[in-house]
C-alpha cells in the first residue's frame, strides 16, 4: 500500500496544486464533451462523482469510431484487455485470468446479467453490436457487492437507448470493406424510434446484417478464406410512461454470429516439446502467410437472445424498480482433434489410426446452451432526499445449461465417411442447474457538502446440480452409455464494499475504495469410479481489490482525466487439473481449488479539448499481475505472469474537425494502440497432454486511420484499420496444428473501408 499511496499522492499533488482557481468555473468552454451520466451503482451519477474506476464510451463516440465489437472498443478502455479462444471472446480486467474455464468479467444489458455462473459455459459470452447504443460502462476492480457472482474482475454493461416519446428519429449506415490478401465484407444497420402515443407510448428497433469478409487460406483442404462469416440481429424496445411517476419498458434482443472457420492459423508451435518450445515457437508458419491446414471444416455458431420487463415506480421518498429477464445462448462449434496432443508428440490422429487400422481424422461437434431467468427488485432513495443515500435488493436466478460433445471419426478418403467399428467415436452430455438467491445494500453518507463514504454488502446461496452421461465410443472410453452420479453442490458466499470520497471542486473527485469479488464454486464432472485424489467439487475463488483514484475536468472541462492505482489479491483460484487412473493409466480432468495471485498498476486516460476543433486522447494501464504460490497442476511457479495479461497497454489518439462553410465539416482522426508482450495459459490438458506451455506472445502495435465529411445530418467515412497490418496473436497453443503446428488466433490484417450515415 505504501507504493499506492506514493503514486496517488503525487496524482492528486499534481491535480490539486497545478490549477488555479479560476479553473474551477461551472461553465463549459465550447470545446468540452458533453457531461456523461452512468448507472455504474444502479442509479444515475455524473461519472466524475462515481468513487470507483468506471470508463463511459457515449454510443456518438462508438459510432464514430466504428467500435462495434468488444476486441474493439477493449482497446479504448485501461486497465482491460482482451483475448480469443477458440470458443470465443475473452475480457480480462485488472490482469485476473488464470488457465480456468469460468469467466472472471460479467456481462449485462442494462442491469440484466448474461455471463453464466457456471465454469463450463464460457463459451456462451455474447458480443453483441454496438449500433444504436446508449453507451458502454467498464467498471473495473471487483463489484461483487451490487452485481454479485463472477464480477470477480470487473463487468462490462451495454446500456441501450429508451425509447424518445415525443420525437421521431432514426439512421441508416452502409458500409463496404475489404481485407488484404482477403474477401470484402460490409454490413447495413439502421434505426428507428417511434412515439406511437405522444409522450406516453413509443418503440425503438434497430437491426443490422453484416457480411463478415475471410482472409485465412486453407491449403490442405483447398479452401481460401475460410474464416468468412455473417452478423445478423435485431434490437426492440417499448416504453410506457403511464402516469409521471411509473413506467414499464420492454425489451428484447436477438443476435446471430456464424463463421466458417474460427480465425486461427498455424504458427511454429511445439508439438514435440510443449515444456521446453523452441524461441520462434509463436512466429507465423507457412513463411508467414495466414493459413489453417486442416482436411475437414470448423464451423461456429453463436445464438444470443434477451427479454426483459423494467418496472418504475417513484413513491416521492424513493423508487421502486423490478426487473424481469430471460436470457437464451447457444453456441455451437466443430473442432478438428486429429493433431490434438494425446501425449507430447503423440497426437489423437496417430492413436486413433492405430486402433481402427488406417488414417484416420477425428472432430468433435460442440454444442453448449443456457437459459438463465433472473428476478431483481430494488429500492432505492430518491436523489438529494437527505444526508443518506441508500439502495437495498433481492435477486434470484435460475440457471439451466447443458453441454453436449460428440465424436466422429472419418477416413481420410474424399468425401470423409464416419468410421463405426470397432466402435464408433463416443461422446458426452452434461446438463446443469444453477440456483442462487441473494440480498443486497449499500449506503452513501454525504458526511460534508465535500466527503462521501459509501458501504455495502451482499450474501448469496446458490445451488447447483450436474450429471454426465458418456455415450459409448472409443473417445469416451467406454464400450456402453454409461450415466455417472449425479454432482451437487451447494455455498453461500458474502461480499462488501467500502468508499470515501472527497470533491476538492465541483467537478473533481479523489476517492479511496476497498471491494470484493467472487466467482461461485461447483460441482466436478464425477465418474463412476473417480480414482484417488479426485475432487467432486471445487470452492469459489475470491478477489479484495485496494484502490485510490483522481478523477475531473479541469480549465473549463477542456481537460479531462482518470487516473486510479490499484492492488488486487486474489485467493483460492479456480485451476483445472487432473490425476491418472491406476488401473488404466487415463487422465482424469477437473476444477480444484489452489494458489494465489497479486495483480498491481496503473490507470489513466486522458482527454484535452485543445480547441473547438482539435482534440487529443491517451489511455493505458500499466499491470503487474503474477501468481504468489506455486500451482503445481499447472506448471505454474511463483513470480509467473498471469495469461493473457500485457504489463503495459496504451492508446493515444487524436480528432480533428475542420467547418467549410454551410452544413460542411471536415474531419480527421487517428489513434494509435500498443499492447505488450503476454504469455499464454499455463499447461491446458493436464501435465499428461500439455497443449501450451506459458509461451511470450511478442508485444504489436496497431495503427488507425478515418476521415471524411458531415453534411448537416450525413455523414460519409473513409478508414484504414491496421494500417501497418500488424499481426498480434490473441491466444496460443503449442500443437493443434498439422504437421506438428501450433496454433493461434490473429488479429484482422490492414481494412480499407467506406462508411455511410444518415440521421433524420
Amino acid at each position: 500500500m505504501r507504493r499506492l499511496n506514493g503514486i496517488f499522492a503525487g496524482t492528486a499533488l499534481v491535480a490539486v496544486i497545478a490549477t488555479p482557481s479560476a479553473t474551477w468555473a461551472q461553465d463549459a468552454d465550447p470545446a468540452a464533451p458533453d457531461e456523461i451520466v452512468v448507472t455504474a451503482q444502479k442509479r444515475e451519477q455524473r461519472l466524475i462523482d462515481v468513487p470507483s474506476a468506471v470508463t463511459a464510451v457515449s454510443g456518438d463516440a462508438l459510432t464514430q469510431r466504428n467500435l462495434t465489437r468488444i476486441e474493439q472498443f477493449a482497446a479504448f478502455t485501461p486497465g482491460i484487455s482482451f483475448s480469443e479462444g477458440l470458443t470465443g471472446p475473452q475480457l480480462t480486467v485488472r490482469g485476473l485470468n488464470a488457465s480456468g474455464q469460468g469467466a472472471t468479467t460479467a456481462i449485462l444489458v442494462d442491469d440484466v446479467p448474461l455471463t453464466s455462473s457456471s465454469s463450463y459455459q464460457q463459451s456462451t459470452t455474447p458480443n453483441f453490436d454496438t449500433y444504436d447504443l446508449e453507451r458502454i460502462e467498464v467498471l473495473r476492480g471487483p463489484q461483487g457487492t451490487l452485481y454479485g457472482a463472477s464480477a470477480l474482475g470487473g463487468l462490462v454493461k451495454y446500456v441501450t437507448k429508451a425509447p424518445n416519446l415525443s420525437r421521431v428519429e432514426g439512421s441508416a449506415q452502409l458500409e463496404l470493406n475489404h481485407v488484404d490478401d482477403g474477401e470484402t465484407g460490409g454490413s447495413v444497420r439502421a434505426a428507428l424510434n417511434l412515439p406511437v402515443i405522444q409522450d406516453s407510448v413509443a418503440i425503438r428497433v434497430s437491426g443490422l446484417y453484416e457480411r463478415l469478409p475471410g482472409y485465412i487460406d486453407n491449403p490442405l483442404g483447398n479452401k481460401r478464406n475460410v474464416n468468412s462469416g455473417e452478423r445478423y440481429g435485431v434490437r426492440g424496445a417499448l416504453l410506457w410512461q403511464a402516469t409521471p411517476d411509473f413506467s414499464v419498458r420492454l425489451s428484447g434482443i436477438w443476435q446471430r454470429d456464424d463463421r466458417d472457420a474460427p480465425v486461427s492459423i498455424d504458427v511454429v508451435g511445439a508439438a514435440l516439446t510443449p515444456a521446453t518450445p523452441p524461441e520462434n515457437a509463436t512466429s507465423i508458419a507457412n513463411r508467414g502467410a495466414l493459413q489453417r491446414n486442416l482436411r475437414l471444416g470448423e464451423p461456429i455458431k453463436r445464438k444470443s437472445q434477451l427479454y426483459s420487463a423494467t418496472l418504475n415506480y417513484d413513491v416521492g421518498f424513493a423508487s421502486i424498480t423490478s426487473i424481469t429477464s430471460l436470457a437464451k445462448m447457444n453456441f455451437q462449434r466443430r473442432k478438428v482433434l486429429t493433431h490434438y496432443n494425446a501425449a507430447p508428440g503423440v497426437t489423437f490422429g496417430d492413436v486413433l489410426s492405430g486402433a481402427y487400422g488406417q488414417p484416420v481424422d477425428i472432430r468433435s461437434n460442440d454444442f453448449t446452451a443456457v437459459r438463465r431467468i433472473n428476478q431483481e427488485i430494488r429500492l432505492a432513495s430518491a436523489p438529494d432526499s437527505g444526508p443518506i443515500d441508500y439502495l437495498v435488493g433481492l435477486f434470484y436466478t435460475d440457471e439451466k445449461s447443458s453441454i453436449a460433445q460428440f465424436f466422429d471419426v472419418t477416413s481420410v478418403t474424399t468425401p470423409p465417411e464416419i468410421l463405426t467399428l470397432p466402435v464408433p467415436g463416443g461422446g458426452l452430455s452434461v446438463p446443469a442447474r444453477y440456483r442462487e438467491l441473494a440480498g443486497f445494500a449499500q449506503l452513501t453518507w454525504h458526511v460534508l457538502p465535500t466527503v462521501e463514504v459509501t458501504g455495502g454488502a451482499r450474501y448469496s446461496r446458490n445451488r447447483q446440480r450436474s450429471q454426465t452421461t458418456r455415450f459409448a465410443g472409443f473417445v469416451s472410453q467406454s464400450f456402453v452409455d454409461v450415466t455417472d452420479p449425479a454432482s451437487k453442490t451447494k455455498e453461500g458466499k458474502a461480499t462488501w464494499s467500502g468508499a470515501i470520497s472527497w470533491h476538492p471542486a465541483e467537478r473533481v473527485t479523489l476517492y479511496a475504495r476497498v471491494a470484493t469479488g467472487y466467482r461461485p464454486g461447483g460441482p466436478n464432472l464425477v465418474p463412476a469410479a473417480p480414482p484417488p485424489g479426485y475432487r467432486t467439487s471445487y470452492g469459489a475463488d475470491t478477489t479484495v481489490n485496494y484502490e485510490l483514484g483522481a478523477k475531473g475536468e479541469l480549465f473549463t472541462r477542456r481537460l479531462t482525466f482518470d487516473i486510479s492505482a490499484f492492488s488486487v489479491d486474489w485467493t483460492n483460484i479456480q485451476i483445472p487439473t487432473s490425476v491418472v487412473d491406476p488401473d488404466t493409466g487415463v487422465p482424469n480432468n477437473f476444477t480444484d481449488n489452489g494458489g494465489k495471485a497479486r495483480s498491481r498498476g496503473v490507470e489513466y486516460a486522458l482527454r484535452l479539448a485543445a480547441s473547438p476543433q482539435l482534440s487529443f486522447f491517451v489511455n493505458g494501464a500499466y499491470t503487474d499481475a503474477k501468481l504468489r504460490a506455486a500451482v503445481p497442476s499447472i506448471g505454474g511457479l511463483r513470480g509467473d505472469r498471469l495469461p493473457y495479461v500485457p504489463t503495459f497497454t496504451n492508446t493515444a489518439g487524436f480528432d480533428y474537425r475542420v467547418p467549410v462553410g454551410g452544413d460542411a465539416t471536415i474531419f480527421l482522426g487517428a489513434d494509435w494502440t500498443y499492447v505488450g508482450s503476454r504469455n499464454s495459459d499455463f499447461v491446458v490438458g493436464g501435465l499428461a497432454a500439455p497443449q501450451t506451455g506459458h509461451e511470450r506472445l511478442p508485444s504489436y502495435s496497431t495503427v488507425n486511420l478515418q476521415g471524411g465529411v458531415e453534411l448537416g445530418q450525413h455523414r460519409l467515412d473513409l478508414y484504414v484499420t491496421n494500417v501497418g497490418n500488424a499481426r498480434g496473436l490473441y491466444y496460443y497453443l503449442s500443437g493443434d496444428g498439422a504437421g506438428g503446428t501450433g496454433n493461434a488466433i490473429v488479429q484482422q490484417p490492414r481494412t480499407f473501408g467506406v462508411r455511410f450515415r444518415s440521421n433524420f
